[in-house]
């Protein structure tokens, strides 16, 4: 869940590749598989994909066009 008052936050991301299946190595055909944990709540998601792994760091961030709301 993004944090609306952010200055600061962390993560702490682990990347690995399973073994090929076969031991011909075909490392560029293995995906890069990823775990996050976000250190504030300690809450941790799995990726099959880079991508995928950048848009769940990106949606926990405020968006920068709206402006922080003090208040909260």
């Amino acid at each position: 869940m993004p944090t609306q008052n952010l200055d600061y936050t962390s993560f702490l991301i682990r990347l690995w590749r399973e073994p090929p299946a076969s031991l011909e190595p075909q490392t560029a055909d293995r995906p890069w598989l990823a775990q996050v944990e976000h250190i504030p709540g300690g809450e941790k998601e799995y990726f099959a994909s880079l991508e995928e792994l950048f848009a769940f760091i990106r949606a926990q961030l405020p968006n920068p066009s709206q402006k922080p709301n003090p208040g909260q």
